[in-house]
């Protein structure tokens, strides 16, 4: 890197912290009035997302800033809008030498992740793992869904779609091949959530009787590395007929939509049963024209304000729970479709 380079990013890197300083020292944020009122927080708390999933994020977000304000908090959404992409560990790192008063942030099981959460907590800065835990490290709060009933929740759809194809077998039919179950599974993650969910899909089967012969559950790492490497490895699954399941199980908006799209693309809508997650309006859209059998959302506005909840009650007491719960619910195409004309 040439010094001018590194001159510029030094410069950036400093006064980020600088703004950040002058947030811990009691915010003053500007609350476009015209008789040039300000709007004064006792605290700083900063969300660090990635840049995946972006609509699902904003949710969150929106929820913890509505939250923050009930409490005299401002919730910053950290490191958006740069000219410069840094990294979540980075952004970390940046927001620990600005001694904010707690961080929201993604987990995994990285041991650089694990290592930075100890240092920010022992630096008495409180952390709330959201979405993704990082369970080795000694952050506060894990808010997120429990990852064994959500693949209860798919494998309960699995059931369902496993009794309609017994109901249209016609009797003295030749014997089917398996039924084909594919989850798709984020190669980058690092933590147990996934197979968590794996565990409840494939015990929910077993417990229902479902003969091991007759359905197989398999995964499919999805690379999400680079921009398109998502659209890329899912649409080697709808271009290879070997490859192509009966059942496809999401576990990220961003694999939902790519799936639905893929489908739609390669006229296999109705050919593979696609179960997806999140309930952004296209997802919505998609369930309700049944090109996706169904979607399972999660509570955004609870997850935020949860998330906020667990940091205040933290730096006013020295405690909090060690895990919040967020729900979730099953949306088929009946609803999707009441949900899309509102």
């Amino acid at each position: 890197m040439s010094q001018k380079k590194t001159a510029l990013l030094l410069m950036l890197l400093t006064g980020m912290t600088l703004c950040l300083v002058v947030f811990r020292q009691r915010v003053h944020k500007w609350n476009g009035s015209e008789e040039g009122a300000y709007e004064i927080y006792d605290r700083h708390y900063v969300m660090i997302t990635g840049r995946e999933d972006s609509d699902f994020w904003d949710r969150v977000y929106e929820s913890a800033l509505a939250e923050g304000k009930k409490r005299s908090v401002y919730v910053e959404r950290f490191g958006e809008d740069l000219a410069v992409e840094y990294g979540r560990n980075e952004l970390l790192r940046l927001a620990m030498q600005a001694s904010v008063d707690g961080i929201i942030v993604p987990g995994d099981e990285e041991e650089e992740t694990i290592a930075l959460l100890q240092e920010v907590v022992e630096q008495g800065i409180p952390v709330v793992n959201v979405l993704q835990d990082s369970t080795g490290s000694i952050r506060q709060c894990f808010v997120g869904n429990n990852s064994y009933n959500l693949g209860q929740d798919y494998g309960r759809q699995i059931l369902e779609l496993l009794a309609e194809e017994k109901d249209t077998e016609e009797v003295g039919a030749a014997v089917k091949e398996p039924v084909r179950v594919l989850v798709l599974v984020d190669e980058n993650r690092m933590d147990t959530s996934q197979n968590l969910v794996l565990l409840g899909i494939r015990e929910t089967l077993e417990n229902a009787g479902v003969d091991a012969d007759r359905v197989s559950v398999e995964t499919s790492l999805v690379d999400n590395s680079r921009g398109f490497s998502s659209e890329e490895s899912i649409r080697d699954i709808f271009l290879d007929a070997g490859k192509l399941p009966d059942i496809l199980v999401c576990l990220s908006a961003v694999h939902t939509r790519c799936a639905y799209q893929a489908a739609v693309d390669y006229n296999k809508v109705g050919i593979v049963q696609m179960l997806g997650y999140y309930d952004s309006d296209a997802i919505l859209e998609a369930v309700s024209k049944n090109i996706l059998r169904s979607t399972i959302a999660l509570d955004t506005e609870q997850m935020g304000r949860l998330c906020v909840q667990a940091l205040d009650e933290y730096v006013r007491t020295g405690y909090t729970n060690n895990y919040m719960a967020v729900d979730t619910r099953l949306i088929t195409a009946e609803e999707a479709g009441r949900l899309v004309e509102r």
